[in-house]
C-alpha cells in the first residue's frame, strides 16, 4: 500500500531537513505495517509564539482489505483521533480545579464524594482508606485493568455502582506503591459528577476545552466532524498491511473519564502548552484562571517512582544504575534521562488507537503523536522525534540554567575579596555564625593555599575572578572552577582552562544560609593534583 504523506514546517524554526528526518520516521511506522495512520506535530515551546512548529502525516483514516477504504481521506493535519489515557491529564486538571475552590481536598477519602464507593473494603485490615490523592497518583494499590478497563467505557453509572459494591482487588496498602488503574480514574470521574452536580464530560468541556479554544476535542463523536475522525484498527494475525481490521466506537460512560476524549494533535499542542506554561521563566503563563501555575506545576512532580529496568551489569557483575529516573504525577508522566533532562508525558492505548503527548520541561517544546491502530508505536516514534530536534536543531531544547540570587552575588564578590585578602572585616559582615565553629579563619587560608598548590593555580589568578564567572548551583550556591598550569607552561592563564591543559583544577564553592538576609554558611576549596607525565 502506497504511503501518503504531508509536512507543514513553520518559518525557520525546524529547518527542512530536520522536518524530513521526522517525516521519515512516521513514513516508515505505516509502510512497516505497525500502524494504519499516523499525525505528528512539534510543538512549540517557551521561547515560540506558535503552538506548531511543524506537522505531518501518513497513512489513512481506514482500511478495508489492507487498502484505503472508498471515501476514506488520507490521515492529516485536522484528523480527529481517539487519545486515549492522554484523557487522564484533563481529568485529574478537573479535580485540582475543584480543590482550587475549596470543593474538596486531596486527602479527602474517596467515599467522601462517591457514594458507592464506601462499600470498598481496605487491602488489609490496617490499611488507610482510599484518598483522592491516591487515585491521582496511582497510588490507590487497585489492581492495573489494562486491557479490561478499555472494553469499559460505556459502563453506566448505575453498572458502576453495581460493581463497586461488589469490591475491588488490590495489589498494595493505599499510598505504599505504584499500581496504574483506569477504574481509578473512573471514580475521579465520578467524584466531579457528585462534586459539581455535572456530568464529568460536561464539566472539564465548559472548564477547559472551551475556554481554550479546543473546539476539535470532546468526549461524544456527535459534537465532532464526522468526516474527519479517524477509524481505529485491531492488529490481526498477519504481517502485511490486511493486518488491520476495523473496530467500532464505544459510546461515553462512567469509564470515559480515563480515556474517552477525541481530539487533534492541533489541540493537544494547545493543552501541552496550557500545562508546559507552568515551567516557562515568566510564569504564570497562559490562561491562569483556568488552573493556577501552582496546580499545573503539581501535575509536573513525581508523586510515585515507577519501576523501570537496570542497565546491564559492568564486569563486575553489578548493575551501574538505572537509566532514567520515571514516575507519575497527576495525570501525567515524569521521567528525568540523562541527556534530555526532565519530559512530562501521557501515553495512550485503546481498541484501535495509540497516542503519546511529550514535552520538554526546560524548553517547553514538546511532541503530540495520534494514530488509528492498536499498538501503534506512537510513544517510540514521538520520543525518536524529540532525541531528534534535540540532536539536530542546536538550543531548541536549551536546558533552563538557575540564576543566582542578587544577594548570593553579592556575597560571591565579598568572598573572592576575602580569599585574595583575608580582610576579617568583610569575614565579620557576610561569615555566618556556623562558619568559624566549622573551621577556623587561619586553617581556611591554609587550605586555600594548598589548593592552590595542588592544583597548579596561581594566587595571580584569583584576582580575575567575578561573580559572574561562577557557574551557579541554585539561587543560593555558586561554583569557580580553574584550571591549573603545567610546570612547563609559561603562559598567564586566568584560571578558566588556559594553559597546557595538563594542570589540576580548583574548585572554589560558596552555599549561602536559609534565612532571607542569608550569609555565607560554606566556602569551600577543594583542588585535584595534576595528572601525571605522560598519562
Amino acid at each position: 500500500m502506497p504511503v501518503t504523506a504531508s509536512a507543514t514546517p513553520a518559518a525557520s524554526v525546524i529547518p527542512e531537513e530536520v522536518v524530513a528526518t521526522i517525516t521519515s520516521l512516521a513514513d516508515a511506522a505505516v509502510s512497516e505495517h505497525r500502524t494504519a495512520g499516523l499525525v505528528w506535530a512539534v510543538v512549540g515551546g517557551h521561547d515560540q509564539d506558535s503552538a506548531v512548529l511543524a506537522s505531518g502525516a501518513s497513512g489513512s483514516r481506514r482500511l478495508e482489505g489492507g487498502r484505503p477504504a472508498p471515501g476514506s481521506a488520507p490521515m492529516d493535519r485536522g484528523t480527529i483521533s481517539r487519545i486515549a489515557s492522554m484523557t487522564k491529564s484533563f481529568t485529574a486538571a478537573g479535580v485540582l480545579r475543584l480543590r482550587e475552590e475549596g470543593r474538596l481536598r486531596l486527602d479527602d477519602p474517596i467515599a467522601q464524594h462517591v457514594p458507592e464507593a464506601a462499600a470498598l473494603s481496605p487491602a488489609t485490615a490496617d490499611s488507610p482508606v482510599i484518598t483522592v490523592r491516591d487515585l491521582l497518583s496511582m497510588s490507590a494499590g487497585l489492581v492495573t485493568d489494562n486491557p479490561w478497563g478499555d472494553r469499559q467505557e460505556s459502563m453506566t453509572r448505575e453498572q458502576f455502582a453495581a460493581m463497586i459494591a461488589k469490591g475491588l482487588g488490590h495489589v498494595h496498602a493505599p499510598g505504599t506503591g505504584f499500581e496504574y488503574s483506569n477504574t481509578g480514574f473512573a471514580l475521579l470521574g465520578r467524584l466531579i459528577d457528585e462534586v459539581t452536580g455535572l456530568p464529568y464530560d460536561q464539566y472539564l468541556t465548559e472548564t477547559f476545552l472551551v475556554p481554550l479554544g479546543m473546539h476539535d476535542t470532546s468526549f461524544s463523536r456527535e459534537h465532532l466532524d464526522a468526516s474527519r475522525i479517524a477509524t481505529g484498527h485491531r492488529l490481526a494475525d498477519r504481517v502485511d498491511a490486511t493486518r488491520f481490521e476495523a473496530v467500532d466506537f464505544d459510546e461515553p460512560g462512567v469509564y470515559g473519564a480515563m480515556a474517552g476524549l477525541f481530539s487533534t494533535v492541533d489541540d493537544i499542542a494547545t493543552w501541552v502548552r496550557f500545562l508546559a506554561a507552568a515551567d516557562a521563566p515568566d510564569a504564570p503563563g497562559r490562561e491562569q484562571g483556568l488552573l493556577s501555575t501552582a496546580s499545573r506545576r503539581e501535575m509536573q512532580q513525581i508523586h510515585r517512582i515507577q519501576s523501570t529496568p537496570a542497565l546491564p551489569a559492568g564486569q563486575d557483575g553489578a548493575s551501574p544504575g538505572f537509566a532514567n529516573v520515571r514516575g507519575y504525577g497527576f495525570g501525567l508522566v515524569v521521567e528525568r534521562f540523562p541527556e534530555l533532562g526532565d519530559v512530562i508525558s501521557h501515553s495512550g492505548g485503546y481498541p484501535g488507537y495509540g497516542s503519546f503527548m511529550v514535552w520538554h520541561r526546560d524548553s517547553g517544546v514538546g511532541v503530540v503523536v495520534l494514530a488509528n491502530s492498536k499498538y501503534a508505536p506512537a510513544t517510540p516514534v514521538a520520543m525518536s522525534v524529540l532525541r531528534t530536534l534535540d540532536d539536530q536543531v542546536p538550543g531548541l531544547l536549551a536546558a533552563r540554567l538557575p540564576s543566582a540570587a542578587p544577594r548570593t552575588l553579592e556575597a560571591a564578590r565579598a568572598a573572592l575579596d576575602w580569599l585574595r585578602e583575608g580582610d576579617d572585616t568583610l569575614a565579620d559582615v557576610w561569615f555566618a555564625d556556623n562558619m568559624d565553629l566549622d573551621i577556623s579563619r587561619e586553617e581556611r587560608r591554609r587550605r586555600l593555599a594548598s589548593a592552590l598548590e595542588r592544583s597548579g593555580v596561581s594566587a595571580a589568578d584569583l584576582d580575575a575572578l567575578t561573580p559572574q564567572d561562577a557557574d551557579v548551583l541554585s539561587r543560593a550556591s555558586v561554583r569557580w572552577t580553574l584550571r591549573g598550569r603545567a610546570d612547563d607552561d609559561s603562559g598567564t592563564g586566568t584560571g578558566s582552562g588556559s594553559g597546557s591543559g595538563s594542570g589540576g583544577t580548583l574548585h572554589i564553592t560558596l552555599l549561602m544560609d536559609p534565612r532571607a538576609d542569608a550569609l555565607i554558611q560554606s566556602l569551600d576549596t577543594v583542588a585535584t593534583a595534576p595528572a601525571a607525565s605522560g598519562s
